[in-house]
């Protein structure tokens, strides 16, 4: 089962990221403009945690 801001996070992060205003993504999503936030912020922060975790480091530098 999927979290909510797996899809409506995604959509809200990419239309504010095209320049959208959160009251008018919230409009779109049908919920007030600060879950709208929530849901594209949850979404930021868990694709980042994602990447983090998953990318191979290109060098090997020695502490």
């Amino acid at each position: 089962m999927s979290a909510p801001w797996d899809e409506d996070g995604g959509f809200a992060w990419e239309r504010r990221e095209a320049g959208q205003s959160w009251e008018q993504i919230g409009s779109e999503l049908g919920c007030p403009p600060h879950v709208a936030q929530e849901l594209g912020e949850r979404y930021r922060a868990e694709t980042d945690r994602i990447v983090m975790r998953d990318q191979i480091p290109l060098f090997d530098v020695p502490e």
